[in-house]
């Protein structure tokens, strides 16, 4: 075989696997992109809209930024969740199993926009207004429950996109925007580092909506704090004297007692 035919077959191949490689990117970048959607979407039951995934095959690694989920109506601020970065290492040989593995995952730079607001008499926050979306409701009724269960049940079974089970996830950097006109908030607060292990749609992982049911519990356990031990609390509570007429009595005394 001369140099030449040498040359030609080199080019050939290298050109083949860079297909490949290619090709396999964009299937992740589609898988990745699928699965934050409807992950997000299932779980808060609102918009999720995915910016720039970059995957790099031969690394076994995805960088994710811009991730953004859309808050509910009547509210200022367009998203609840802003994310800037997501970082993620895989195992390459999952791609090709029902369940992706991925090794880590490291959200950095998450911003959560808590907003308190008064609608018809009525105190109402955002963050509280998507438990009905992260579990079943108090108030449900056994027939409820039952057919929101057959419905995920049928969802399930016509899913195509692959299983996941993320060995470790990690939130750093995160803070939280709480905002109020009518309370006069305005406040950063920043979030320890959050871990979680064992997460994903897999059989036996932490389900995704239990997950973000600790995150939120958490958000509002770092305000609570605030506003106890910060300078919030005095503010507050002298609002609060004004707005007897303003609201319902129910959420003057939520009020008085989340604030006390």
């Amino acid at each position: 075989m001369n140099k030449k035919k040498i040359i030609i077959l080199s080019v050939v191949f290298l050109s083949i696997a860079f297909l490949i490689l290619d090709f396999l990117s964009y299937r992740v970048d589609k898988i990745v992109k699928n699965l934050i959607i409807d992950q997000g979407n299932q779980a808060l039951g609102q918009q999720v809209s995915v910016g720039k995934i970059d995957t790099s095959i031969l690394g076994s690694s995805i960088k994710i930024s811009n991730i953004e989920i859309k808050n509910l109506d009547g509210f200022k601020n367009k998203n609840i969740i802003q994310i800037k970065n997501i970082d993620a290492n895989f195992v390459l040989t999952s791609l090709f199993k029902d369940t992706i593995v991925i090794k880590d995952i490291n959200i950095d730079g998450a911003t959560l926009y808590y907003e308190v607001l008064i609608n018809n008499k009525e105190v109402k926050d955002n963050v509280s207004s998507f438990k009905p979306a992260l579990k079943n409701p108090a108030g449900s009724s056994a027939k409820e429950i039952e057919v929101s269960k057959e419905l995920e049940s049928k969802n399930q079974s016509k899913k195509k996109n692959k299983d996941f089970l993320i060995n470790q996830l990690t939130i750093n950097n995160a803070k939280i925007n709480a905002s109020s006109e009518f309370l006069d908030i305005n406040k950063d607060i920043t979030l320890n580092k959050m871990s979680f292990n064992n997460v994903g749609t897999a059989e036996k992982s932490t389900k995704f909506k239990e997950v973000l049911q600790m995150v939120f519990a958490n958000v509002l356990l770092n305000i609570n704090n605030e506003v106890i031990q910060g300078d919030l609390k005095n503010k507050i509570k002298d609002k609060v004297k004004n707005l007897k007429n303003k609201i319902s009595p129910e959420s003057l005394k939520k009020l008085e007692k989340t604030f006390r």
